[in-house]
């Protein structure tokens, strides 16, 4: 891993769990209607960083490691904990998804960027859901699961919002030279 990579990958660990901490808290009380926003944040910002990170290092293991770095933080003062470890390795799964697709066949990144976001994202509620099915048990689970879904879905559309809004940014670094040069 090169100088420039590890530099990156701790900035954008940084900038994710400052997102998080500063604004997490307080769009995560708002709500419309039904709606709550809360792991709106967590979702836009993540994958937004992760989306923005891809085009600045290259290698598969980048964007998981600032995933995990930016899950272990943001989840390590949880009043809950076994919640904030679980929803953190949730994150930690969205992010190695996010790496290994993008990596697959980066020449065609950016097309694939938005199929990436909703199937990162989808894992990303993955261990939630697992730990759900096990406390609640398949029937529990069962009847719980329009709440489930509504906010697994919620995640998804955040988490491509997020890839949106770095695509964006990608484009616009390349169309005004911000690529840095380390």
């Amino acid at each position: 891993m090169k100088t420039k990579d590890i530099a990156l990958i701790s900035i954008f660990s940084a900038m994710w769990v400052v997102l998080q901490s500063y604004f997490g808290p307080i769009v995560g009380h708002l709500s419309i209607g039904f709606i709550s926003f809360h792991g709106s944040v967590n979702r836009l910002a993540g994958w937004l960083l992760m989306t923005v990170l891809t085009e600045q290092v290259t290698g598969f293991g980048r964007i998981t490691l600032m995933a995990t770095v930016a899950a272990t933080i943001t989840r390590i003062l949880r009043a809950n904990i076994l919640e904030g470890v679980i929803v953190g390795l949730g994150y930690v799964v969205g992010g190695f998804t996010f790496d290994a697709l993008v990596n697959l066949k980066p020449s065609m990144r950016v097309r694939k960027y938005f199929m990436i976001a909703l199937i990162s994202g989808f894992m990303a509620s993955t261990p939630y859901l697992t730990t759900k099915i096990y406390f609640l048990g398949f029937p529990g689970f069962m009847v719980a699961s329009p709440m489930y879904i509504f906010s697994t879905v919620k995640g998804m559309l955040f988490s491509l919002l997020g890839t949106s809004l770095g695509v964006s940014i990608n484009e616009t670094m390349k169309r005004v030279k911000l690529t840095p040069n380390i």
